[in-house]
């Protein structure tokens, strides 16, 4: 690669990392300032006083709660849609289904459809149902949400691994389930990592389903309690962008954690048919 190239894509790299990082440096300093501080002129980037107070005053107006019930509603709905999806696609994989085309292009066409087209519907169904503003309503969307990708990667993850496999394990004395859990799934690692990353990510980051299926304060998200954090004069600025900064950590820890996998998950999933 000729220098000059070499410099422009340098250039080309920090451009972008300071687009994406540049907001998140700047609240987290923001987060640390006093409330009289936030907006002084000429701003600081590395505040001359610095104060934990904004993180305090989170956990003294119970956002702590907020953030807990994020957790619990993304993993429930990960368990969910990860149980049902990876079934679905060893079954599409492995099995002559008749029709099968026609299910994955379903499955394809249900990613397509925005969530809040159906969103007004699915709220009248819960409300008739009992599900409105419970801890269940929340999972049991975004488990629907995830599950179309989850069967989709999966499926695709899963034609890659060679029959024989299976059938050495059970030539080997393996039952055919024993031979999925021990010798199928291990492999399958990646897609299910890269599913069960996306299905989080969803579910921590969403706001419009949140807020239109719970009302109770007790019932909601991180985003959501975030929105309706307020201030004695309007927006306690300082407080919210401390709360943009704990939000932004498990995602960043899980992308951490599982970087390795999530490409190989992903591209299984986007090329293989």
């Amino acid at each position: 690669m000729k220098t000059g190239t070499r410099i422009w894509l340098v250039l080309g790299c920090l451009l972008a990392a300071l687009v994406a990082l540049g907001p998140i440096v700047w609240a987290f300093s923001t987060s640390l300032k006093p409330t009289n501080r936030i907006f002084q002129v000429p701003p600081e980037l590395i505040p001359s006083v610095s104060t934990l107070d904004h993180y305090a005053r989170l956990i003294s107006e119970g956002v702590h709660w907020a953030f807990l019930n994020s957790g619990l509603y993304a993993v429930m709905a990960v368990l969910v849609a990860l149980t049902l999806g990876t079934v679905a696609g060893y079954s599409l994989a492995r099995y002559p289904i008749p029709g099968k085309q026609l299910v994955l292009v379903l499955f394809v066409g249900a990613m397509a459809v925005p969530g809040f087209a159906v969103l007004l519907p699915t709220q009248l169904l819960f409300v008739n149902m009992g599900l409105y503003n419970t801890y269940i309503a929340l999972p049991l969307l975004y488990a629907g949400h995830i599950l179309p990708f989850a069967v989709w990667v999966t499926r695709s993850h899963f034609n890659t691994i060679p029959r024989e496999l299976e059938q050495a394990a059970q030539i080997d004395g393996y039952s055919r389930f024993e031979a999925v859990w021990k010798v199928v799934l291990p492999g399958a690692k990646p897609a299910l990592l890269a599913a069960a990353t996306f299905g989080f990510l969803h579910s921590w980051n969403d706001y419009v389903t949140a807020t239109t299926m719970v009302d109770t304060p007790g019932l909601r998200t991180l985003p959501v309690a975030l929105i309706f954090f307020q201030g004695f004069h309007g927006r306690d600025w300082g407080a919210l962008m401390a709360g943009v900064i704990i939000a932004t950590i498990p995602p960043v820890v899980m992308f951490l954690l599982f970087r390795k996998y999530l490409i190989g998950g992903f591209a299984d999933g986007s090329v293989k048919g």
